[in-house]
This record gives structure tokens, C-alpha cells and sequence, in this order.
């Protein structure tokens, strides 16, 4: 009897497994089949949402540029600075050395006479008017003495004021460079999260998206040449009649640029051999006698703001609000020069394809 409770034990017991088991697997399946779903549930990328992908990180690609920039000035200015004052430090601890010296003479002289007073030496004295005559001397010495003194101690914190500042500016250089490698790297992986977009398409499409790419740098370049062939036009015919008094600032800033077609863009770079679109705006500018910021940012703070329908040749055309990471030279028929991100030559777009944050005129 005990032996048939046992076994029925035990063949329940060994349902609850294999139930427990069945439930197991079930799950583990559901949870197989559902992950498999989801991944072939997942849209296949398209082209056009491949492009808008590439586009915006490129656009934060330009912006983390634009700061670079930006911090690399500050540690130029800044290196320069600290060169400036190291030298001031130098010449200031040869200037208080100097004044020790001249301290110690005034402390030796101060502890040889330091019991006798002018009464005592006037009754030790055998010259008495001798020592009277010289009376005022001494009390001028003294005045000077206490003049060393004084300049030693103000010499001495000027050199302490330059120390610390120097210290402080060589704090803010080593934060500022530790910035910038971080501006760099996130720039970096901005530009390979592009990439991996890209790699996602096929090779057909991806030549259709360069095919895309090409049209539009092609058509922005005839609209471009044709608004220049209508300057050259019509400044012959002013030339004809005797009413122009030669090319503007812009059209010079413009010619310049103009000569950089083709050149790659690089990050942080002011030319000659390669830009990014500050560091060609400001070249371009500085050709034709006029100093720019270094960056988008602080170029958009300056000349004057003009309407789009009053754009002229060279005006500073400005991109992706609020940022403004990014800036070109107006060409004409609604076309920009400009440097734009890693892997495209400086070359002409047309300005309808980048989102307009404002102009200005600052020849």
C-alpha cells in the first residue's frame, strides 16, 4: 500500500515538471518568434530617410566644428597670452633678485646702527659738527631706505599677481585643450554615424544618392556662372559709359573664393590648402581688407542684416537656426559658396536646400 503512495507521488510530481518544462519552452519561444517579428517588423531604410539622416548629423558634425573653432581661437589668444606673461615673470624675478640685494644692504646697515640713536651718537662722536652737518643726510638715507623697502615689497607682490595669473591661464589652456579633443572626437563620431547610414543602403542606392548630390552641385554652378556672367556683363556696359568706379568688397571676397573651388574641407582649417566654412568666409573677406570672426557664430554678430530678395555678391549667408553652424558667400540666383562638411570640395549649392538663418553685409 505505502509503495502505491509513493508511486503516485512521484508520477505527480513528474507532471508538474514536465508541465513547468512544456511552460518554459513556450515562453522561450514566444519570446524567439517575437524578437524575430520585431526585427523583420523594423521598416526597411529608404533613401530618403537615409538622406535626412546623413544631413542633420552632418549639420551637428559642422556645429561641433564651428565650436572647435571657436575654443581653438581662445587657446591661441590664450597660448599667446601665457607666452607674454612667463616673459613678465622672468623679467620680474631677475627685477626682485636684484631688489633683494639692495634690501639686504639696507637690513645690515639697519642692524649695525640698531642701539644708537641719533642722541647717542651726537654725545659719542668727537665731531660733533661735523655730525651735525651731516644730520640731515643721514636722515635722507634713512628715507631712502625705508624707500628700497617699500618698492622691494610691491616689487615682490607684483611678481606674486603675475605668478598666479600665469598659473590660472595655464589651468583654463589645459581645460580648453581637453575641450577641444573632446569637440574633435565627437565631431569624429558624428561623421562615422553618417557613414554607418550610408552603408546601410544598397550600392544602387547609394549611387543614386552621389548621382542626387552631383545634380544639385551641377545645377547650383551653372546658376552661379550665369549671375557672374551678368556682373561681368554689366559692369562692362557701366565701364562703357564711364559710371563704375570699379569691383566691390563682396565681388572681391566672391573672386576669392571663387579661386578655392575644388579645395577639401577640414575641420578647424582657415586655408590655403583646405577650409571649413568660417575659416573660407574669413579668408575670403580678409582678401578683399576686411577682418572676420573665426566662427559662424560670431561672424553672424556683425555688419548688417540683409533681406534675401537684397543679397549681393559676397554677403554672408547664414544656416541652421539657432546654432548658425554654418556660413557661406552669396553667389548669386540663390546660390552660396561655401565649404560644407568632410568629403565635399568647396562648390556652389543652392541656398533652397539648407535651412536660411539670415544675411549679412559686412564690405
Amino acid at each position: 500500500m505505502t509503495s502505491r503512495i509513493r508511486e503516485a507521488h512521484r508520477a505527480k510530481a513528474l507532471l508538474r515538471r514536465s508541465a513547468v518544462g512544456l511552460t518554459a519552452l513556450a515562453l522561450a519561444a514566444g519570446i524567439c518568434c517575437g524578437s524575430t517579428m520585431t526585427a523583420t517588423a523594423d521598416p526597411a531604410l529608404t533613401i530618403a530617410d537615409a538622406k535626412s539622416q546623413m544631413e542633420q548629423l552632418e549639420v551637428d558634425a559642422a556645429a561641433l566644428d564651428q565650436e572647435y573653432a571657436g575654443v581653438k581661437q581662445k587657446i591661441d589668444t590664450g597660448t599667446q597670452q601665457l607666452k607674454t606673461k612667463q616673459a613678465d615673470v622672468k623679467t620680474q624675478t631677475a627685477k626682485v633678485a636684484q631688489m633683494r640685494l639692495q634690501v639686504g644692504q639696507v637690513a645690515l646697515a639697519q642692524f649695525q646702527n640698531r642701539n644708537l640713536d641719533t642722541t647717542a651718537q651726537l654725545f659719542l662722536t668727537s665731531e660733533t659738527d661735523d655730525f651735525l652737518s651731516q644730520i640731515s643726510t643721514v636722515e635722507k638715507v634713512s628715507e631712502n631706505q625705508n624707500t628700497v623697502l617699500q618698492n622691494f615689497q610691491s616689487e615682490q607682490a607684483t611678481l606674486a599677481g603675475l605668478q598666479r595669473s600665469a598659473q590660472t591661464d595655464l589651468a583654463t589652456l589645459t581645460k580648453q585643450q581637453a575641450e577641444l579633443a573632446q569637440l574633435r572626437a565627437s565631431s569624429e563620431q558624428k561623421l562615422a554615424e553618417s557613414k554607418a547610414v550610408l552603408a546601410k543602403l544598397t550600392e544602387e542606392e547609394r549611387q543614386r544618392l552621389a548621382d542626387e548630390e552631383k545634380a544639385r552641385a551641377e545645377e547650383a554652378a551653372k546658376a552661379a556662372q550665369a549671375a557672374d556672367a551678368a556682373r561681368t556683363g554689366q559692369i562692362s556696359r557701366d565701364s562703357d559709359r564711364g559710371t563704375t568706379a570699379g569691383s566691390s568688397r563682396g565681388a572681391i571676397a566672391l573672386a576669392f573664393a571663387e579661386k578655392q573651388i575644388g579645395k577639401p574641407y577640414r575641420f578647424g582649417a582657415t586655408g590655403p590648402s583646405a577650409y571649413d566654412c568660417s575659416g573660407l568666409t574669413g579668408a575670403a573677406w580678409k582678401a578683399a581688407g576686411v577682418s572676420l570672426p573665426r566662427t559662424s557664430q560670431e561672424q553672424f554678430k556683425v555688419g548688417k542684416s540683409v533681406a534675401i530678395a537684397d543679397l549681393q555678391p559676397g554677403d554672408l549667408v547664414f544656416f541652421y537656426p539657432p546654432a548658425i553652424s554654418h556660413v557661406g558667400l552669396y553667389a548669386g540666383n540663390g546660390t552660396v559658396l561655401h565649404a560644407s562638411n568632410p568629403g565635399k570640395p568647396v562648390g556652389y549649392l543652392k541656398m533652397s536646400y539648407m535651412r536660411f538663418a539670415g544675411a549679412k553685409r559686412v564690405g
